[in-house]
């Protein structure tokens, strides 16, 4: 075999390199994203006839979710078959609600509609709350008494219980938001749902935007005091509403970023955090990223929520979450059981 020239053997080196430069790129992209599964099995999920269900779920888009997977939607709505749905980030403004109505009637019958839309941003956060248990009052408008235009939060209350949906801000990427959240929001949300408390038994659900064990986020230690919804202060938070597990936070934990603080959280004001309460050790994650194959490594969050008054707890059956539908949304649907008769 002869020998090849110089020059034939940069154009194979560069030819060698621009391809591997390629198939590399495109590499990469691909691990940016969690493929969606492209059919989901949801037999499993059976109405609850003889007891009450609530379900809650960010939906990430009710517009683009109905587009998108609306006969996945159709046979979850009829396996489930709620009484109460509450959704978050619906992303819904205010004058496409008719029509997304009439969308969602069009596969599931029976419902009322109670929507808390954003008003400072089209296409933004929202709230919704489809009840075939007619409530006795609805507060849509500015729940917390704290001039929220974004429709983060929705009250309804029924005969024997007051339902809270709430979408709790996230505090951005770079934690811009994260002083507003915890010195704001939060402490006028424990406010109301205490003051709600004296007057009837209250359920808390949505998206809450709070990993609050070390269990409840996996890689804990990459994301502490790093990462929207894993700062101490908005765990400390949530932990004066439910409770926690009673370490203190020393100084020297707070200061060292991989130091386990479990559960932050006293007493709490009370009110139980139904999953912990009934899994206290078990990982019950609602979010996977679509990016960064994240469904793909378990790499998830427990964001979604159903507190309940201490009191009330005694009927609750059971909370379940809903892993086999991630893919039309980010986040899973998490359905609270009650037994039959607690609202109505």
């Amino acid at each position: 075999m002869g020998k090849r020239s110089s020059g034939e053997k940069r154009k194979q080196r560069g030819t060698g390199k621009g391809k591997e430069s390629k198939d590399s790129q495109r590499g990469k992209k691909l691990k940016r994203q969690s493929s969606k599964p492209e059919t989901y099995d949801l037999s499993a999920i059976e109405p609850a006839k003889s007891k009450l269900k609530i379900v809650s779920w960010n939906v990430n888009g009710l517009r683009s979710l109905l587009e998108k997977h609306k006969t996945e939607v159709t046979e979850y709505f009829t396996r489930e078959n709620a009484d109460i749905i509450c959704m978050q980030e619906t992303k819904v403004n205010e004058d496409a609600t008719d029509e997304v109505e009439k969308d969602i009637c069009s596969i599931a019958s029976g419902y009322k509609f109670y929507w808390s839309c954003s008003s400072v941003k089209k296409g933004y956060a929202g709230t919704l709350i489809m009840s075939k248990v007619k409530p006795i009052n609805v507060q849509t408008d500015d729940v917390l008494g704290m001039g929220d235009k974004e429709g983060r939060a929705i009250l309804a209350e029924y005969k024997n219980v007051i339902v809270v949906n709430t979408y709790v801000p996230n505090s951005g990427l770079k934690l811009d938001r994260l002083d507003y959240r915890t010195t704001n929001w939060d402490p006028r949300l424990r406010e109301k749902i205490v003051s709600l408390k004296e007057t009837k038994p209250v359920i808390w659900c949505g998206d809450l935007n709070v990993a609050h064990g070390d269990i409840d986020v996996a890689d804990w230690k990459k994301k502490r005091n790093k990462v929207p919804g894993f700062c101490d202060s908005e765990r400390e938070n949530f932990g004066r509403i439910v409770g926690g597990d009673g370490r203190e936070i020393t100084d020297e934990m707070r200061q060292k970023r991989t130091a386990s603080i479990g559960r932050p959280g006293g007493d709490g004001s009370g009110f139980l955090d139904v999953w912990n309460h009934l899994n206290p050790e078990k990982v019950g994650y609602t979010f996977w990223s679509y990016r960064f194959n994240a469904r793909g490594k378990n790499n998830g969050w427990r964001l979604d929520y159903f507190v309940v008054s201490e009191e009330f707890m005694q009927q609750v059956e059971n909370l379940l979450i809903r892993e086999e539908f991630w893919g039309p949304s980010d986040h899973v649907p998490v359905a609270l059981l009650l037994k039959k008769g607690n609202t109505s």
